[in-house]
């Protein structure tokens, strides 16, 4: 752990009474008071101790079970100002703590801690526009359910999440697979500016003209550089929509696939930059059952896109898709429970391949080979397991580097699939045999895929499991030496490598 950077810090006399109001008389930053006494000293009722109630209710916040944790105190800021407080006195008390908005990500400590101290984000409500409604401004407290809402009313939408619950700054810090991928690229691309708190507490924008490195690398480098608190996306009209949700007659799987694996190819769906589908087949492992699901997206008043022609061929079980009149209607209508749901433990593990049809039907046999290697699944409660292969087209990747690219530097002449694979179980008696299929279904994969010139050497941050090291493939390599000079620049103590322990690291 690193050892502390500053002098013990004299608040009041740095902020004034104008950040700290009534509390900023009571700060005594010294080394022997605990990081939490100091922030309740510094920000009252905004710091919750661990047997506080509202404490208890906060840090269960995190999507998967396995990821919440025992912080000793939550404090939830409501300015850039108080995090930068925060900051300086947990560096000068070397105290560990972890940064949450949504807590989706389902990689334990990522977004939680035990013990030290976990900064919520949740109150940093910041939502404006700019006078011509180019920008919305978002504060990193808002999931990408308020955003659109909010957004909808001035007919406006900017390219975020998929599912309403997500939170906007762990989201945009890793990239962004988005609905709108194949017109703007990652959602990250679509960032106009982004206010950001550095290890030492100041307070800089990060955009194309100012601190345009600490901009480039944010853009799919998460936490390693700062605590974002707000980010500035650039608006597109909001237009009416065809989508939802689809579940196919499972006895079907092989039409699935099939037409999954057709719709990879040029002139297969997938290059249609107003089109977007994600599908998915899990297997409940506890009750034997085969689901077939989609989401899907087409900007327009088609109700029956070409894009999507082979997979409306399937027998359906059930489908809510439909023109509807904007994005928002459709995010809510697509976001399943299992994004509500925090009973479960999670877990995401992620590799990429070259988009082809070949890849498709390697990734599904190699999906369910896994599974019947290991019959020990099936004693695990509550297990279900989910493959989803996601295109990322030439026209998200063309669009990615004109917009000034990012970290990802994604190049392939075909586009890729990011490859999903999901867990869902109930016990943490079981979280090393549904790690042990997690690594060894995508070794597997990687292993085939190689042999067969298929493999690309990428993994979607957001997608990750613990243990993965996504930075060490971004720019098939090139990217990470260049990250790791910019976190030199921005934090050359490397608090948050060591004071912030959880999440994917850059490194030294």
């Amino acid at each position: 752990m690193a050892t502390s950077c500053f002098a013990p810090l004299d608040l009041v006399g740095y902020f004034g009474y104008s950040i700290f109001g009534q509390y900023a008389q009571q700060v005594i930053p010294t080394r022997q008071t605990s990081a939490c006494q100091q922030l309740v000293n510094a920000f009252g009722d905004k710091t919750s101790l661990l047997d506080s109630s509202k404490c208890s209710l906060v840090r269960q916040e995190n999507w998967s079970d396995a990821c919440q944790l025992s912080p000793d105190c939550i404090f939830e800021p409501t300015t850039a100002e108080e995090v930068s407080g925060a900051l300086r006195i947990l560096v000068s008390t070397s105290t560990n703590f972890a940064v949450r908005s949504g807590g989706h990500m389902p990689v334990p400590k990522a977004s939680n801690i035990d013990g030290g101290v976990l900064l919520s984000l949740s109150q940093l409500k910041t939502l404006e526009l700019s006078e011509d409604k180019s920008i919305a401004s978002v504060g990193s407290g808002h999931r990408w359910g308020d955003v659109y809402d909010w957004l909808s009313s001035y007919n406006l939408c900017v390219s975020g999440g998929r599912y309403d619950p997500v939170g906007v700054p762990g989201f945009l810090l890793g990239g962004g697979i988005t609905f709108f991928g194949s017109k703007y690229g990652w959602a990250a691309n679509m960032i106009a500016n982004m206010e950001v708190v550095l290890a030492n507490g100041t307070i800089v924008n990060a955009n194309a003209t100012i601190n345009t490195d600490l901009f480039w690398a944010l853009k799919g480098g998460s936490s390693n550089y700062g605590i974002v608190t707000r980010f500035d996306l650039k608006t597109f009209p909001d237009t009416p929509v065809y989508g939802g949700t689809s579940l196919f007659l499972p006895n079907h799987l092989d039409d699935f696939v099939h037409a999954i694996a057709a719709y990879s190819t040029v002139g297969g769906g997938s290059d249609d930059v107003d089109a977007s589908y994600n599908p998915s087949v899990q297997v409940n492992l506890a009750t034997n059952q085969l689901t077939l699901l989609s989401y899907s997206s087409h900007l327009g008043t088609d109700p029956d896109p070409a894009a999507f022609a082979n997979f409306t061929k399937i027998p359906l079980i059930w489908t809510n898709s439909s023109v509807r009149a904007d994005f928002f209607s459709l995010v809510e209508d697509t976001t399943m429970e299992a994004y509500h749901d925090r009973s479960h433990r999670q877990l995401f593990w992620a590799t990429s391949l070259k988009a082809s049809p070949e890849s498709v039907y390697l990734t599904n046999e190699t999906f369910f080979e896994t599974i019947d290697s290991m019959p020990e699944l099936r004693h695990a409660a509550g297990l279900s397991l989910t493959t989803t292969p996601q295109m990322l087209t030439r026209s998200w990747i063309d669009a990615a580097k004109a917009s000034g690219g990012d970290p990802m530097d994604i190049d392939s002449e075909g586009g890729i699939i990011v490859h999903l694979i999901t867990s869902l179980w109930k016990e943490a008696v079981d979280d090393d045999l549904v790690y042990e299929f997690s690594k060894r279904c995508t070794a597997a994969i990687d292993r085939k895929a190689k042999a067969k010139g298929l493999h690309y050497p990428f993994m979607y941050l957001n997608n990750a499991g613990l243990g993965q090291n996504p930075f060490q493939v971004y720019g098939q390599g090139k990217s990470l030496p260049k990250m790791k000079k910019i976190r030199e620049v921005y934090d050359p103590k490397g608090i948050f490598q060591d004071l912030m322990p959880g999440g994917f690291k850059v490194g030294y």
